[in-house]
C-alpha cells in the first residue's frame, strides 16, 4: 500500500469525526485525534499482515463471534443512549419506526413535528429497507445486518477474508461518529453500505457473462430502492453509467441506470405528488441552506460543484484506463458522496477564519466511509500480491 493511499484512507476515515472531537475536545484534539488515525491506519499496513493468515483460518469463527458481539453491544448500549430523551439522543431511529408504522397504516410516512422525532428527511427507500428491522423491534439492528453484509461482500470482491472482517470493524474502533451512530440506531452506516453492495451487484450482475436476465433486473430493483434513500445518492448515476458503459457498452450502460433511476422515481414521486408540502425530505436541504446564511447562494454552489464532480469522475470512468476499475469506480463514489460535506467545512472554515468542522457533527459524512474503504482500503496490508483482485466474473 502506497504512502499517499494509506494517507488518503486515513483521512477520510477520520473526517466523519472532527465535528464531534471538536465539540469536546476543541481543534487542538482534532489535530490529536487525526494523528492517531494516521497512526493507526500505517500501523496496520506494516503489521495487519503478520495477523492476516491466522484470520483467514479461523474466519468463520471470528466473524461470527463479531456479529455477535455487535448485536449485543447495540442491545446493552442503546437504551442507555436513547434514555436521555428527546433532544438528547439521537431520533433516526425514533423517526424511522414512526414512518414505517404509518406507512404499514397506509398512511404517508412523513409525519409532522413531533416531540419525540424531527422531521423525516429520508426518502421512501430508507423507510422499506427499514421496515423489517423495525418489525424487530428497533431500526439500529438494519447495522448489525448490514455491517455483517459488508464484511461478506467485501470478502467476496477483495477475496481476502482477514481484509474483510478489518474494513467492517475498524470504522467502529477509531472513529467516534460511526460509533455513536451504531449505538443510537441511526441509519447512516446502513445506508452507506446497502447502497455501497446494491452498486456493487448491479455491475457485477450486469458485466459478468451470462448472467441471467431476471438477475440484472433484480439487482436494477435494488439498487433502485437504495438510491430512494436519499436523495444526494442519485448523483451517484452518472458514475455508474459510465462504468456499466466501459464494459458493456452503451445501451446495456443506459438501460440499467434508467431501470434504477426508474424505480427510484416510482417510490418516491407518488409520495411527493401526494402532498408536496408535507414532502419533509425537502426541509433536509435547510441543513445546507444554513450556509446560505454565511455566503448568498452557497448550497446552490454546493450543489452544482458536487454535480460536476459527479460528471467529471463519470468521464474519467470512462476515457481513463486502469487496472483496477472497480476500486476506480468507489473511490469516485467516495468523492462524490463526500463532495458537499467538504464544501460546507471549507465555507465554514473561510467564514471563521480557522478550520471549523462543526458541519459534520451529524454524521452525514458517514455514508461515503464503506466506498472509501473498498476504494482505498483493499491494499491495506503491505504484502504482495494486493488484496483485491478483481471480483470473480
Amino acid at each position: 500500500m502506497r504512502s499517499t493511499t494509506k494517507w488518503t484512507l486515513a483521512l477520510l476515515l477520520a473526517f466523519p469525526s472532527t465535528g464531534l472531537v471538536q465539540k469536546y475536545a476543541g481543534l487542538a484534539g482534532v489535530a490529536v485525534y487525526v494523528a492517531a488515525v494516521v497512526g493507526v491506519v500505517f500501523l496496520i499496513a506494516r503489521f495487519g499482515g503478520l495477523a492476516a493468515p491466522w484470520v483467514r483460518r479461523h474466519f468463520r469463527g471470528l466473524a461470527a463471534v463479531a456479529v455477535t458481539a455487535l448485536a449485543a453491544g447495540f442491545v446493552f448500549l442503546h437504551p442507555l443512549e436513547d434514555g436521555r430523551g428527546p433532544g438528547k439522543s439521537s431520533d433516526r431511529d425514533e423517526g424511522l419506526a414512526l414512518a414505517v408504522t404509518r406507512m404499514a397504516e397506509g398512511r404517508t410516512p412523513y409525519y409532522p413535528q413531533n416531540p419525540v422525532a424531527g422531521p423525516l428527511s429520508v426518502l421512501p427507500g430508507a423507510v422499506i429497507l427499514a421496515s423489517p428491522f423495525v418489525a424487530l423491534g428497533n431500526a439500529g439492528y438494519q447495522n448489525v445486518f448490514w455491517l455483517a453484509a459488508f464484511m461478506t461482500a467485501s470478502a467476496w470482491v477483495l477475496r481476502d477474508k482477514a481484509l474483510a472482517l478489518l474494513l467492517a470493524l475498524v470504522p467502529l474502533g477509531i472513529s467516534p461518529s460511526t460509533l455513536y451512530e451504531f449505538v443510537s440506531g441511526g441509519d447512516l452506516i446502513a445506508n452507506g453500505i446497502y447502497l455501497a453492495v446494491s452498486l456493487l451487484l448491479a455491475l457485477e450482475a450486469w458485466t459478468r457473462p451470462g448472467a441471467p436476465a431476471w438477475s440484472k433486473w433484480a439487482a436494477c430493483l435494488m439498487l433502485g430502492i437504495a438510491l430512494a434513500s436519499r436523495s444526494n445518492f442519485l448523483l451517484l448515476v452518472p458514475l455508474f453509467g459510465a462504468a456499466l458503459w466501459r464494459s458493456v457498452g452503451f445501451p446495456k450502460a443506459l438501460l440499467a441506470s434508467g431501470g434504477a433511476v426508474l424505480v427510484a422515481a416510482a417510490l418516491t414521486l407518488p409520495f411527493y405528488l401526494h402532498d408536496p408540502a408535507g414532502f419533509t425530505p425537502l426541509l433536509a436541504r435547510e441543513k445546507m441552506a444554513g450556509a446560505d446564511h454565511l455566503l448568498p447562494g452557497a448550497s446552490l454552489v454546493m450543489i452544482a460543484i458536487t454535480a460536476l464532480a459527479s460528471l467529471v469522475g463519470a468521464w474519467v470512468l470512462l476515457s481513463t484506463p486502469g487496472e483496477d476499475p472497480q476500486g476506480a469506480f468507489f473511490r469516485w463514489c467516495a468523492l462524490v458522496t463526500l463532495c458537499p460535506v467538504a464544501c460546507a467545512v471549507v465555507l465554514f472554515s473561510i467564514v471563521q477564519g480557522r478550520p471549523d468542522f462543526e458541519f459534520t457533527r451529524e454524521r452525514f459524512g458517514l455514508m461515503y466511509v464503506f466506498f472509501a474503504l473498498w476504494g482505498w482500503g483493499k491494499c491495506w496490508f503491505d504484502r504482495p500480491p494486493c488484496a483485491g483482485s478483481p471480483a470473480p466474473r
